[in-house]
C-alpha cells in the first residue's frame, strides 16, 4: 500500500512506512464522516462542532476542472498546478487525532500526515486541492506534522504519553517561542518525500521564501500583505513554504529550518568541470566554503577568476560575448572551457535536465549537449538554463549521467536527435563528459559552458549591464563591445584580434558584467547562410566567400559548405523544441558570463544563515495575536477542549479554506458566513 498516488496512479512505492487511505481508510474524498460514531450528536454527514456542514472535504483544482476523467487527469496536467508544499503542524499527538479533527471536526483535508516515528499518511491525491491553506490551496499540497506546537502551553505534553522530544527555539513575526521540535524520523520522512516528489513535480523547485533583496531564510509572513495579514507575494510563490508564510495569523511548522532541509536535497554546489589535469575521480569541483562569510566570499572570487583565466588565455576562441571563430562580429552567449577528455561534467546548481542529445557528431567534432533548468531563489525567485555543449557521446554503465536512464522521455524534434527530459539533478551532479571539438588544428577537448535565461533576471542591479543586440540578429552591433576589440577600425573582429583581446589580459569586469539580449547561436532561425552572405563586412558578396581563418592566410570556403559543416549540426532550437521546453520561438534570450553568473550567484547564496535568539525572549504564544483559532498550532485546544461556533459554511468558502471564526457583530450576536445564515 505505500505508493505515492498522483492523478489517481500509484507512481512510486515508497515502501512500508507509507500509509495511503486504502490501507488506514483515512480517505479525505469521502463525503462526510468516515465513521459515524465519530461524528459526535446526530450521527450525520459531519460533526456536531465541524466548520464544513458540506459533505465535501477537497475540490478539484481549478485548472484540471475541463479534463474528461476528473479521477484519472492527466499526469503533465497534474504536474503544472502543483508549485507550493505548505508545511503545517496539527498540535496534537497522533496523526490518527489530527486526521479525527480535520475530516470528522473541521471539514478540512491535508495531503500528507506525519507522525511521531515518521510514518507517512497519504489521505489526498495530489491532482485534488485540500483544504488546508485558505486561498494558496488553488496551487499547493500540504502536510501536517504531529507537534503539539508550544512547549510552554503544556511542558509535560509528551511526558504524560510516554513520549519523547526536545525543544528549540524559534522567533517568527517577531514573536520568540520556545517550540518542540521534530523528532528524526519526522525530519527523516520530509526529506524522503521531498525527494521523491522533486522526480514527480517539475513546477515544484527545491526552494524557500527569503528576506526581501536577500538569500537569508525569512522567518516571518512574506510582505506585502493585506488587511487581514494574508500574504500577496505567496500567491506566486514556487517551492516549500511554512504557514506562517502566508499568514500573520499563523506560526506554524514553527522551528523547521527551510535552509537545513533545502540544503540536504540541493546537493552542493560545484564548478561545471575540473581543470585540465586536476581531475579527483569520484569527487565534485565544488564552490569553496568556510565558516567565515568573508573568508569563503574570497575564496569563491579567487577561485572563479582561475576558470575566466583559463578561458580566456587558453580556449584559443569561444569568448564571451562575441566571436567563437575569426573575421566575424558573432555573438556568442557562452565560454568554451578546455579540460581533459571525458573528465566528468557537472550541475552548478540543483536543478532539472530538460533537454539532450547524444551519440551525435558532425565534421568537427560533438554536437552533443545538456540543457538544465534552475530554479532559485536569492532574494527573489530566479529561472534560467544553463547549456553544456560538445559531450562525448554516452554509454549505460557505472559513470553515465543519471539522466540517461530516466524511463521517460519524448522526441522534441527527430530531424535533430533532440529528446525532451524533466529528470532532476543536485549541484555537483555529473550529467555528462567531455567531448571533443573544433576544425583541423582547433580541435580540443572542451566545453561550450553558457548560461541564459527568457526574462531579464537582474534589472536595476548595478551588478550587471544588460545591452540589447537583438536588433544584429546574429551579429553583433553593439559600438562599445566592438570597438573594444577591433583594433584596426576596419569593422572585422579577426581571429587575430580576439585573442590578442582576450589572452593578452584585457579584459575587465565591465566585459564581463554585461548581459546580452540577442538571438541564440543555436536556432535554426534566422538562417545562417542569409546571414552570413548579407554581412558584407564579414563575408564577401560572392557565392565563395573568403574567410579569414588564422593571422596569416585566407582560404576559399563556400557559405553552403561552411554552414552544413560548422553550424547546421549544432542546431537544436528549432520551434517544437521551444514550445515544449518553454522558451521563446524566435531564440532571443539574456546571455550571462556564466563564470561571473556563479561567481555572484555564490556569493548572494553565502546570505542564507540561521537564526541567532535569545533564549530569555521565549514567551507562551500569544494566539490572540499570532495566530487564529483556526486549524494548524493550536487545533488541539480549539477542536477537542472546547466547543466551537456553527458558522454554517458553505462548499465554496471551503474550497478557499476555512480562516477561523469570524468576530462577532456589532451589538453582538452570531456572524453570518456568506451565502449562510446565522
Amino acid at each position: 500500500m505505500g505508493y505515492l498516488m498522483i492523478g489517481g496512479e500509484p507512481v512510486q512505492d515508497m515502501g512500508p512506512t507509507y500509509k495511503t487511505w486504502e490501507e488506514t481508510g483515512w480517505d479525505a474524498t469521502f463525503e462526510g464522516c468516515v465513521q459515524a460514531t465519530q461524528c459526535g450528536p446526530g450521527q450525520g454527514a459531519y460533526a456536531a462542532d465541524a466548520k464544513n456542514k458540506g459533505l465535501r472535504r477537497y475540490a478539484l483544482r481549478p485548472s484540471l476542472r475541463r479534463v474528461k476523467d476528473v479521477k484519472h487527469p492527466p499526469m503533465d496536467a497534474v504536474q503544472k498546478s502543483i508549485k507550493k508544499f505548505v508545511l503545517h503542524h496539527d498540535g496534537l499527538d497522533s496523526s490518527r487525532l489530527c486526521w479525527h479533527v480535520l475530516h470528522n471536526e473541521r471539514g478540512l483535508s491535508c495531503h500528507f500526515l506525519i507522525d511521531n516515528d515518521g510514518t507517512i499518511h497519504q489521505t489526498l491525491d495530489l491532482a485534488y486541492m485540500g483544504f488546508h491553506a485558505a486561498k494558496y490551496n488553488i496551487d499547493s499540497i500540504g502536510v501536517e506534522f504531529c507537534n503539539r506546537g508550544d512547549y510552554r502551553k503544556d511542558p509535560d505534553f509528551y511526558k504524560k504519553r510516554g513520549l519523547t522530544r526536545t525543544t528549540k527555539l524559534c522567533k517568527i513575526n517577531d514573536h520568540t517561542i520556545e517550540a518542540w521540535d521534530y523528532t528524526p524520523q519526522q525530519y527523516a520522512a520530509m526529506i524522503e518525500l521531498a525527494a521523491v516528489l522533486v522526480r514527480h513535480l517539475p513546477e515544484l523547485p527545491l526552494e524557500y521564501p527569503t528576506e526581501p533583496g536577500s538569500s537569508k531564510p525569512l522567518w516571518g509572513t512574506l510582505g506585502p500583505v493585506d488587511a487581514v495579514g494574508d500574504s500577496f507575494p505567496a500567491m506566486d510563490f514556487r517551492g516549500y513554504i511554512a504557514h506562517y508564510h502566508l499568514t500573520r495569523r499563523k506560526w506554524d511548522p514553527g522551528p523547521f529550518d527551510f535552509k537545513v532541509f533545502i540544503d540536504k536535497l540541493r546537493g552542493q554546489r560545484s564548478f561545471p568541470l575540473w581543470m585540465p589535469g586536476m581531475v579527483k575521480v569520484g569527487e565534485r569541483p565544488l564552490i569553496p566554503s568556510d565558516p567565515s562569510p568573508d573568508v569563503a566570499a574570497k575564496k569563491i572570487i579567487d577561485e572563479t577568476a582561475k576558470y575566466t583565466q583559463h578561458n580566456e588565455a587558453q580556449a584559443g576562441g569561444g569568448f564571451f560575448p562575441v566571436g567563437p571563430w575569426g573575421a566575424t562580429r558573432l555573438w556568442h552567449g557562452g565560454i568554451h572551457l578546455p579540460a581533459d577528455k571525458d573528465s566528468p561534467v557537472h550541475a552548478p546548481f540543483a536543478g532539472r535536465v530538460v533537454a539532450a542529445r547524444t551519440d551525435a557528431s558532425s565534421t568537427i567534432g560533438s554536437t552533443n549537449f545538456v540543457l538544465l533548468r534552475h530554479d532559485l531563489n536569492i532574494g527573489k525567485p530566479i529561472r534560467f538554463f544553463s547549456l553544456y555543449m560538445h559531450l562525448a557521446n554516452e554509454a549505460a554503465g557505472d559513470t553515465a549521467p543519471k539522466w540517461l536512464g530516466a524511463k521517460i522521455k519524448r522526441e522534441l524534434d527527430g530531424t535533430r536527435s533532440v529528446w525532451g527530459y524533466d529528470h532532476p539533478v543536485e549541484a555537483g551532479e555529473v550529467i555528462g563528459h567531455v567531448g571533443v571539438v573544433g576544425p583541423d588544428d582547433l580541435s580540443a577537448a572542451q566545453v561550450h559552458f553558457e548560461i541564459f535565461s527568457r526574462d531579464e533576471l537582474f534589472r536595476g542591479d548595478p551588478e550587471w549591464q544588460m545591452v540589447d543586440g537583438a536588433a544584429g540578429f546574429r551579429f553583433c552591433d553593439v559600438e562599445e563591445i566592438n570597438s573594444l576589440i577591433d583594433n584596426d577600425k576596419d569593422g572585422r573582429l579577426s581571429r587575430a584580434e580576439l585573442l590578442e583581446f582576450y589572452a593578452g589580459g584585457e579584459v575587465t569586469d565591465d566585459l564581463r558584467k554585461l548581459v546580452t539580449y540577442h538571438v541564440s547561436e543555436w536556432t535554426d532561425e534566422p538562417s545562417w547562410s542569409e546571414e552570413l552572405a548579407k554581412s558584407w563586412l564579414d563575408f564577401r558578396k560572392r557565392s565563395k566567400a573568403k574567410i579569414q581563418t588564422n593571422d596569416a592566410d585566407d582560404e576559399d570556403l563556400d557559405i553552403g559548405a561552411l554552414v552544413a559543416d560548422q553550424l547546421d549540426p549544432f542546431i537544436w532550437w528549432t520551434e517544437p523544441v521551444a514550445a515544449a521546453l518553454g522558451l521563446p520561438k524566435d531564440g532571443t534570450v539574456y546571455h550571462y558570463h556564466p563564470m561571473r553568473f556563479i561567481e555572484k550567484i555564490n556569493l548572494r547564496l553565502l546570505d542564507r544563515g540561521g537564526q541567532v535568539i535569545d533564549p530569555s525572549a521565549a514567551q507562551l504564544v500569544d494566539t490572540t495575536k499570532i495566530t487564529d483559532d483556526g486549524h494548524g498550532d493550536n487545533m488541539f485546544e480549539e477542536a477537542i477542549e472546547k466547543k466551537i461556533d456553527d458558522l454554517h459554511l458553505t462548499i465554496e468558502d471551503l474550497e478557499k479554506g476555512w480562516d477561523g471564526d469570524r468576530p462577532a457583530p456589532p451589538g453582538g450576536g452570531t456572524t453570518p458566513a456568506p451565502g449562510g445564515t446565522p
